[in-house]
């Protein structure tokens, strides 16, 4: 079975669009909430291209990453976040989350 090319495109442009989250850094703009900060699609696109570690987190369901994801990321579901141990150690890791939403 192949995958709908719209819809596909579209859940990724909503994916790319909708909430990143970073860890608070020096480049951080005046959008930063309490440490974190929401980047557009082409931020990403340059973090990831800067050679910088990087791990972006899909924190929406199994079921739901399974179905759509941003290649490379990996799904530790929100409620799992607490107790998760696929965290980075590394606290230079640079750590992306994201999930669906209605921008």
């Amino acid at each position: 079975m192949t995958k709908p090319t719209w819809p596909y495109r579209i859940c990724l442009a909503i994916l790319l669009l909708g909430l990143f989250v970073l860890p608070w850094t020096a480049e951080a703009s005046e959008t930063s909430m309490e440490g974190y900060r929401e980047i557009a699609a082409f931020e990403l696109k340059q973090l990831l291209d800067s050679g910088r570690k990087v791990l972006m987190i899909n924190v929406l369901s199994k079921i739901e990453y399974d179905f759509q994801h941003i290649s490379g990321s990996i799904n530790i579901p929100i409620v799992q976040m607490l107790t998760t141990d696929r965290l980075p150690p590394d606290r230079q890791t640079i750590l992306v989350f994201h999930c669906l939403s209605e921008r």
